[in-house]
Order: C-alpha cells, then sequence, then structure tokens
C-alpha cells in the first residue's frame, strides 16, 4: 500500500498515454493498405482423389510387407536332443536351485538316506 501511495505521490493520477486525436477513425484504412497485395490461391480440388489413392496405396503396401513379414514360417535350427536322463538331472538341478542347496548340502541329505 505505501508503495502505491509513494508512486501517486511522485507521478501522480495523470494517465501518461495519449492517442491521437482520429487515429482509429483511420485505423482500418492504414492497416489494409499496409498488408501486401497477394493473389488467391487456385485451390486444386481436383487433385484430392489422386493424394487419397496414393495415400490409400501406400498404407496397403506396409500393412502387406508387415503381414508378409510376420507370417513367415520359423527357420528350423539344429535342437540338442535330450535324453530322459538328462531331463533327470535338469529337474533336480532347478529343485536345487529353488531350495538354494549347495552341493554341501545335497551330499548331506544323499548320505543321511
Amino acid at each position: 500500500m505505501n508503495e502505491e501511495k509513494y508512486i501517486e505521490e511522485r507521478v501522480g493520477k495523470r494517465n501518461p498515454f495519449r492517442v491521437p486525436d482520429g487515429y482509429f477513425d483511420q485505423f482500418p484504412e492504414q492497416l489494409m493498405n499496409s498488408l501486401p497485395k497477394r493473389q488467391p490461391k487456385a485451390k486444386l480440388i481436383w487433385l484430392r482423389p489422386i493424394f487419397y489413392a496414393a495415400a490409400s496405396i501406400c498404407a496397403l503396401m506396409i500393412c502387406t510387407g508387415v503381414y508378409f513379414a510376420l507370417s513367415e514360417e520359423p527357420k528350423h535350427e539344429a535342437t540338442l536332443v535330450t535324453t530322459p536322463q538328462q531331463e533327470v538331472y535338469d529337474e533336480f538341478d532347478e529343485a536345487a536351485d529353488y531350495m538354494m542347496l549347495d552341493n554341501h548340502d545335497i551330499y548331506a541329505l544323499l548320505s543321511e538316506n
């Protein structure tokens, strides 16, 4: 509040901004005269169907490419043949990992039986 009083004492209540007389009477004409003159563009409405057809063909080609890329049969790679004995070892290793048993614990458990 003190700042407002200080400013009012220094400047007063007068408005320092003034508009010249008749400025807004001539403003629209001056503005229109200052704009660059240009010719209206001819709309190429007859080209729209061609653009739509080109966009449709591009979309169809992309979809076809994606379809064929994803529908390829997987390549046959050599697979390891596992024996039933190997499967038992694998299951035992998974169980040991799950129970957090190390080799010492496994030997202790096997020696008890």
